[in-house]
């Protein structure tokens, strides 16, 4: 659960019930215990530690996105090849990576994660290969893809990521590189899980995170509100796929981001507006009992905690417009909120929310 520093503020939370209606546009209800509100307190921590700031090696040039782990965020600077190590006070930790083509470079890193053993791969399709550092920012090795990867999960037995098979769901990639399909019987592949043309999927809308206990979270990022989230159970060997089952999510979250959805298409020029172009969620990670996802649309929730353990509440973060404005992705870590912004990180205190801070869209439990 969130814990709290140096306050009773558990004792203080907003908990309200939900309704235990329909999800809206699923295939299975998803039901809450109940909805625990917080908000973003006081600014504790902040990369670079000054804005004006302009020396290289103390810049961030242009965030792409983040992964958290146990007390350190790396953020993905993808303007400068490169990826930063910095602790929750915005004390840089390490260095990852530089521009370039060469063993521990990178081209056009586009994607983070962080393996078993805390070593951190990071995708970089433009060379069509994952590469793997030790915490401290150490080059371990590169491995060849079969193809440009841009989202995956770290397992014990190495990186799996989405296929472009248009019978398998999932692949892995062992150390030389070579890939192995996991097969999965079509009754397990859930029919929310949207295929493209010639019945494949479309890897770029998966995104896949590491679960306590060695399942893979599998988001099915589709534009609007055409969204899922599934718990992927692979075989002892991890040759196959052994169950797919869903993970719920409020039918409030749906009606919010289509609303949300609805109006930016309405205020954006008819050109652009045309076709489906507004990704749900900016950001997936795993933190503790729960699973974050940062909406991307959405003005009224900054960050929105699916609890991994039956019966735990799910989790909703609010924040005031400073905070809001240009957050590129968003996580709880701890007793922090970690905000990416294109070119800074910060961390705030988290603090009860006031009652009716956060009124959830009617319309879903």
């Amino acid at each position: 659960m969130i814990r709290f520093a140096g306050r009773a503020a558990l004792v203080g939370l907003a908990l309200y019930a939900c309704d235990s209606e329909r999800n809206l546009d699923r295939t299975d209800t998803a039901r809450s215990a109940g909805r625990v509100v917080v908000t973003a307190g006081a600014l504790r921590g902040r990369f670079p530690a000054r804005p004006d700031d302009v020396r290289g090696d103390t810049i961030i040039e242009g965030a792409f996105g983040m992964v958290v782990g146990d007390g350190s965020v790396f953020v993905l600077d993808q303007l400068a090849s490169r990826i930063l190590r910095v602790d929750l006070d915005g004390e840089l930790l390490a260095r990852f990576g530089s521009p370039g083509e060469g063993p521990g470079e990178l081209t056009n890193p586009f994607a983070l994660a962080l393996g078993p053993d805390g070593d951190v791969w990071v995708a970089d399709p433009g060379g069509s290969r994952l590469s793997r550092y030790h915490v401290d920012g150490e080059p371990v090795a590169d491995y060849r893809m079969p193809y440009p990867v841009i989202n995956f999960a770290v397992l014990d037995r190495g990186p799996v990521f989405p296929t472009l098979s248009a019978a398998t769901l999932l692949g892995s990639a062992g150390p030389g590189g070579e890939m192995a399909e996991l097969a999965v019987d079509e009754t397990l592949v859930p029919v929310r899980i949207s295929r493209g043309p010639e019945d494949r999927v479309a890897p770029h809308v998966l995104r896949l995170a590491r679960l306590p206990g060695g399942d893979v979270a599998l988001l099915q990022n589709r534009h609007g509100t055409r969204f899922a989230l599934w718990r992927v159970r692979l075989s002892a060997g991890g040759e196959r796929i052994e169950d797919v089952r869903p993970l719920p999510l409020p039918g409030w979250l749906a009606t919010m981001l289509g609303r949300e959805t609805e109006r930016i298409r309405r205020d954006t020029p008819a050109e652009f507006a045309s076709g489906d172009f507004l990704i749900p969620f900016k950001g997936m990670h795993v933190a503790g009992d729960r699973l974050w996802l940062a909406p991307a649309t959405s003005a009224a929730a900054l960050a929105v905690g699916v609890p991994l353990r039956q019966g735990d509440p799910l989790a909703v973060v609010v924040a005031d417009e400073d905070v809001y404005r240009g957050a590129i992705d968003a996580a709880v870590v701890g007793e922090r909120l970690v905000v990416l912004y294109r070119t800074e990180l910060r961390t705030y205190d988290l603090e009860p929310a006031s009652a009716g801070r956060f009124s959830a869209p009617a319309g879903g439990g």
